[in-house]
């Protein structure tokens, strides 16, 4: 265990945990130790200076003329006269000016942190309205059984918000202290009733039917109903007096309005979560703050969510970013809490979003990257970045040939790894979206075409990612509104591709038409939802409207036998000049415009509808997309990104 220095003197911690000491082990004074990580108890791994275990040295002012009794009383209450001193002066001013620790934490270290939640200050027996409304909603202890443990084992491994052993443990206590009639701690209540309401909407089929049927109340309503219980207890709690609890359980209210597309309440949810774990120092790595290393740890864990959260919601919605990186100071989390070393190699369950934030933190030193519209260098600065993050990933999680030996006894790896995949194409394609929208002449410079070609490279690689993502939401997480919606958002900018292409130039068009084909029917098997439904109504209308020859129309209903879970998809095999068949992906078809030949094939046609056979029929369809309503999608995509305002001109 490194020793920490102050003042230029050092600090020597003890030679051993508490743990370990107790315990008569040799340590690695390590944190968390050998013994501790072994034991899976890392959270009670804690080391405490020597200095604080030494008899307290004289007040400065005592007499050496008093007695040893009094002189033991005195020492005694050294530590009281210091604190009535303190509370004397402004303490909010002493500690501005640098004089006291970080007030991140009242903690100090070696204080036994079991209970990481205070208890509230409401005496026994008395319950504020807020407290007795969310304990008369959360559900009897063996369905909330149900549904933690739905969030510990599935769900947490989203974002991995929560560290499931202190979690469980409070878990247990609350229902002890209730049993007992005993005061409970508001910031835990709280949480509890947010993994309540969030674990709900990632129930299973046969469970959700038993809950709804023992309950009598559709899981819906119920989530809702401990959601907004939890939103007006949480109003009750001051600013930074909540600790880690009251931010978590903020982050999980961004989470259940992302969950259900409400987009900008979410964003707005995750500031105030921000805000709370600002008011609580997490954006600064203090070594002065008075904490334990596992609460360290913690915080910068729910700190890097957060980062992470705020570059991808705020390039979503195409606003500022929450977090000023000018006054943040931050470290990484080790990692090291979940590692064994019969498994050094397994990605810890919080990996992925450590990864995410590097990402934002590299993107930020991007210049220009909020912008509306950036350049083609900024395009390709993107991009270098991007493959650079790409190759930093562990085996586990890499783009070729990744580590699969865990994805049977471990699947959140699974689950992480499409994530990442997804995210880094993404942001790819992001600023590459209207080279998609523009027509592909010989009037555009190399540069512009090599952007245009990296654009629909990058969105087939996307679309082709999103595919397992998807497999791995359904059935139970079918509410993950991610992988449909990019499915959709990036099939509706090929689709406009297509449309744009009058001169039939478009680099690699047959595939292109392929993947639109087959991310409308993997939509198709999702219509039931909500997003899925919004999906499928306007992508469908884009198909139907595109504007192909016979030979390239691909039908539907081929496309859709497809397995989501099986093989990748391959496109339909084409030849080069030399005759040499293609079926890897790149096919190269001559896109040149095709004629009536006497051959039987009809003449090429603009907007013709590819089933109907009639000019024109296909327009309607396109006409129709402004007037459907995308409901909180409204939020996140707009139809006139697509550039197709020529189709509702007076003349078309």
């Amino acid at each position: 265990m490194a020793s920490r220095t102050k003042r230029g003197k050092t600090t020597r911690l003890a030679p051993a945990c508490t743990e370990c000491q107790r315990r008569k082990q040799k340590c690695s004074r390590e944190w968390p130790c050998n013994h501790c990580q072994a034991r899976r108890i890392s959270h009670l791994c804690k080391f405490v200076s020597k200095r604080s275990l030494k008899t307290p040295k004289r007040l400065p002012g005592v007499s050496r003329a008093l007695g040893t009794t009094e002189l033991e009383i005195v020492e005694k209450k050294q530590g009281r006269l210091m604190d009535t001193i303190i509370s004397a002066a402004n303490i909010q001013d002493l500690r501005v000016l640098g004089y006291l620790p970080d007030g991140s934490s009242d903690s100090t270290e070696g204080i036994d942190d079991k209970n990481n939640y205070a208890m509230t200050e409401t005496p026994q027996g008395i319950l504020s309205s807020e407290m007795d409304n969310v304990l008369r909603i959360i559900p009897p202890k063996p369905y909330t059984d149900v549904l933690v443990q739905q969030f510990l084992t599935e769900t947490n491994y989203q974002y991995y918000c929560i560290y499931p052993p202190t979690f469980f443990h409070d878990y247990q206590s609350w229902w002890a202290n209730r049993a007992n009639s005993q005061p409970q701690p508001p910031e835990f209540t709280c949480l509890l009733s947010r993994v309540c309401a969030y674990s709900a909407l990632f129930l299973g089929e046969e469970v959700r039917q038993r809950l709804e049927s023992e309950l009598g109340e559709n899981i819906q309503s119920l989530s809702e109903r401990c959601h907004h219980a939890a939103r007006q207890l949480s109003s009750t709690m001051s600013p930074g007096k909540g600790g880690l609890a009251q931010v978590q359980q903020l982050f999980l209210t961004a989470c259940w309005f992302k969950t259900g597309a409400m987009f900008v309440e979410s964003w707005h949810a995750l500031s105030s979560a921000i805000h709370e774990a600002q008011e609580l120092g997490m954006h600064r790595d203090s070594p002065k703050a008075r904490i334990s290393e596992f609460e360290r740890e913690m915080r910068r864990r729910i700190w890097c969510i957060l980062y992470a959260w705020d570059w991808q919601m705020s390039l979503l919605l195409s606003r500022p970013f929450i977090i000023n990186d000018s006054y943040c100071s931050f470290e990484l989390p080790n990692l090291r809490l979940e590692s064994l070393g019969s498994q050094e190699e397994l990605p810890s369950p919080i990996f992925h979003m450590v990864l995410q934030c590097q990402l934002g933190q590299a993107l930020s030193k991007i210049p220009g990257i909020m912008r509306a519209t950036i350049s083609p260098i900024q395009a390709i600065s993107v991009q270098e970045e991007i493959q650079r993050w790409f190759a930093s990933f562990p085996s586990a999680f890499r783009l070729i040939d990744p580590d699969t030996r865990w994805d049977n006894t471990h699947n959140y790896v699974v689950m992480q790894r499409h994530q990442l995949h997804v995210i880094g194409y993404m942001v790819i394609l992001m600023p590459l979206k209207k080279c998609l929208v523009r027509n592909f002449d010989q009037n555009m410079s190399t540069v512009e075409k090599s952007l245009q070609s990296s654009a629909i490279d990058c969105a087939l690689k996307l679309i082709e990612a999103s595919r397992p993502l998807l497999s791995w939401t359904l059935p139970m997480n079918a509410k993950f509104y991610f992988a449909p919606f990019l499915i959709f958002d990036t099939a509706a900018f090929l689709c406009s591709a297509i449309i744009h292409d009058h001169s039939r130039r478009l680099p690699r068009r047959d595939t292109v038409i392929e993947t639109i084909e087959l991310a409308a029917s993997m939509l198709k098997q999702i219509r039931e939802t909500k997003t899925g439904a919004v999906c499928y109504s306007v992508l469908s209308k884009l198909v139907s409207g595109l504007s192909l020859c016979p030979v390239e129309n691909v039908p539907i209903d081929l496309v859709s036998t497809r397995e989501l879970n099986g093989e990748p998809c391959t496109p339909f095999k084409s030849q080069d000049a030399s005759g040499v068949p293609h079926s890897d992906g790149l096919s190269i078809i001559d896109t040149a415009p095709i004629l009536n030949t006497g051959t039987g094939i009809d003449v090429y046609t603009p907007f013709e509808h590819p089933h109907s056979g009639t000019t024109g029929s296909g327009t309607a369809e396109l006409l129709d997309i402004p007037n459907i309503d995308l409901g909180n999608f409204n939020q996140i995509w707009d139809w006139e990104d697509l550039d197709l305002e020529f189709l509702w001109a007076p003349s078309a």
